[in-house]
């Protein structure tokens, strides 16, 4: 058994959660030992020195019985599907999540194309509330940066991450879908079809223009939690980031507060949180975001990619 498929393995055992998994993880790394050594250790050791509670102890053991028959079948669908585990010691695992935030997830799934995450960005945020304007707002932002050439980082299941989805799908943009749930119970459990987007009907997935990336396991569901963690992603992953609207004392609100003490760039659609703009962030109208993302960006996120704007349905390079 290599280390991703021990990792893997780790990840699937119930009461393993983001915070275990890094503890264990991390404690084999500081013993000089691959993660498929820790499967290895007596119970007691996994329970005292590791932290590994007893229902995770108990499931380790039944499935070293069988031979870990179940990992390694739910490893090779991955693999033959396309999808990459990678954890913080891969050089896939994107930086800019390491660079944001204090708890990066240990390991993420990704799916699509990894050099999206290459391009300047933009993410895009949202509370659940929806209106004509947001949609409108929405569809603006997402144009403005497939012209400029920019990746947009958006959710997957909101109406308005549907709504930048679709359109960036539509401009075969670069774009990265942040999920709220496992790459599996997302996709259906059918990888060729694109579930991000408005109706019923599922296109083809466009690998070469889109990254779908969880930290969830591959078939956990949507959870009441799952969200924040999802919105933190999307958070990190952008160089700028486009708040079509924040709820007074919701999530959003305190992602992109804590964005701006970190020094962040964080556009408010109309300004209409008084709270954040106070706190930092630039309101923005349309006239303003028809002139473009790049004068926001740093410098350094200038140089990845070409400094020309990109015609709707250019391939991605």
């Amino acid at each position: 058994m290599d280390s991703a498929l021990a990792t893997l393995l780790l990840a699937q055992l119930p009461g393993v959660g983001e915070r275990t998994l890094s503890r264990v993880l991390a404690a084999a790394q500081q013993r000089g030992e691959p993660a498929q050594r820790l499967l290895l250790h007596p119970p007691e050791l996994l329970r005292r020195e590791l932290g590994m509670p007893d229902r995770a102890i108990a499931a380790l053991r039944s499935e070293a019985r069988t031979g870990f028959r179940r990992t390694r079948s739910l490893a090779a669908r991955l693999q033959g599907d396309g999808v990459a585990l990678v954890t913080r010691d891969s050089p896939d695992y994107p930086r800019r999540i390491e660079r944001s935030l204090a708890a990066p997830p240990p390991i993420l799934f990704l799916y699509g194309n990894r050099g999206v995450l290459s391009f300047p960005s933009v993410a895009l945020l949202s509370s659940r509330e929806i209106s004509s304007q947001l949609v409108n707002a929405t569809v603006l932002a997402t144009r403005c940066a497939v012209e400029e050439g920019l990746s947009v980082i958006v959710g997957g299941m909101k109406a308005t991450h549907r709504i930048a989805a679709a359109t960036g799908r539509a401009a075969r943009a670069p774009r990265a879908v942040v999920l709220d749930r496992g790459i599996l119970a997302a996709f259906a459990g059918n990888l060729q079809r694109d579930p991000f987007g408005l109706g019923a009907a599922r296109l083809p997935f466009d690998r070469a223009a889109t990254l779908a990336l969880s930290r969830f396991r591959p078939h956990d569901h949507a959870a009441p939690a799952n969200g924040r963690k999802r919105d933190e992603l999307i958070a990190a992953l952008g160089d700028v980031l486009f708040v079509i609207s924040a709820r007074p004392g919701g999530e959003t609100e305190r992602l992109c507060a804590a964005a701006i003490d970190r020094g962040r760039c964080v556009l408010l659609w109309q300004g209409e949180n008084r709270g954040l703009v106070e706190a930092g962030a630039h309101p923005v109208d349309e006239h303003e975001i028809r002139q473009g993302f790049r004068r926001f960006l740093e410098p350094s996120s200038q140089t990845a990619a070409p400094q020309r704007r990109r015609e709707p349905g250019a391939p991605v390079r």
